[in-house]
Order: C-alpha cells, then sequence, then structure tokens
C-alpha cells in the first residue's frame, strides 16, 4: 500500500491487461476445440506442424514473461512463505506443460487432452489468485510492520 502511485497504476494495468488476455486466449480455445471443431482431438489433428511450432513460441515466451512477472510480484505479497515460495512456479509449470501437451494430443494420444484441460485450470487459477492479491495488496491492504 505505500507503494508510489505510477507502481501502483503500472502493476494494475500489466494485471488488467495479462488477464483480459487469459480471458480471450480461453474463449478462443474453447472455440477452437468445441466450436469450430469437435474436439481438441481433431484441432490438432488437421494443424500443420509449422503451424503448432509457430503457435508453440509465442506461447512459450508469453507465459514464461507473464508467470515470472506475476511471480515475482507475488513474493512480495503478505501470503504464507509456502504458498509464495511454490504457487509461481506452480503456476509457470502448468503453462509450459499446457504447451507440451499440445504436441502428445497431435502425436500420441488425444487421451493427453486431460492434460491441458488440468494444467489450463492450474495456471488460468493460479494466475487469477496471485493478481486479485497482489491487487488487493498494492490498493487496499494495511500497513504491515
Amino acid at each position: 500500500k505505500q507503494a508510489p502511485l505510477g507502481f501502483k497504476l503500472l502493476v494494475s494495468v500489466f494485471l488488467a491487461g495479462y488477464g483480459l488476455a487469459q480471458a480471450l486466449g480461453m474463449t478462443m480455445a474453447y472455440i477452437q476445440t468445441k466450436v469450430v471443431n469437435t474436439s481438441a482431438e481433431e484441432y490438432f489433428t488437421y494443424l500443420q506442424p509449422t503451424k503448432l511450432v509457430s503457435l508453440s513460441h509465442p506461447h512459450f515466451f508469453g507465459y514464461s514473461t507473464l508467470y515470472f512477472l506475476t511471480g515475482l510480484l507475488f513474493l512480495f505479497t503478505h501470503q504464507k512463505r509456502i504458498i509464495r515460495t511454490y504457487l509461481p512456479g506452480l503456476v509457470l509449470f502448468a503453462a509450459l506443460l499446457d504447451i507440451i501437451s499440445w504436441w502428445g494430443i497431435k502425436y500420441i494420444s488425444a487421451k493427453l487432452e486431460i492434460i491441458t484441460l488440468g494444467a489450463g485450470i492450474l495456471f488460468g487459477g493460479g494466475f487469477a489468485y496471485m493478481a486479485l492479491v497482489i491487487f488487493y495488496e498494492l490498493w487496499f491492504r494495511k500497513k504491515v510492520d
């Protein structure tokens, strides 16, 4: 709460922007695997390897950046130490596992879609939790000695 106003605004816009990107990404994944195609298996079956590479590259970069920066900010919150220590890494690991599972769905088995689903829930929920805690502590938490 004692942070400079400019820092609070910058972090708030960062979290809001990435939150919106997360929501749009989840919406696009749903549309591609349930509306345009009947399943993730169908989507990845017809996806050319070059397209999968071009999807994976920015996702690896974006996820790594997003969850690193969010996790870094989360380390300075007043959450229990065990949560601050392990949640950011777990969220980043789940995000990267999500991308790897796309390749598994295409080349190993459609049953690996459960990994995509579980990883998505973990990194989406983990990001939401960290973002809300960071936002709350930036703007509303009373001074702590």
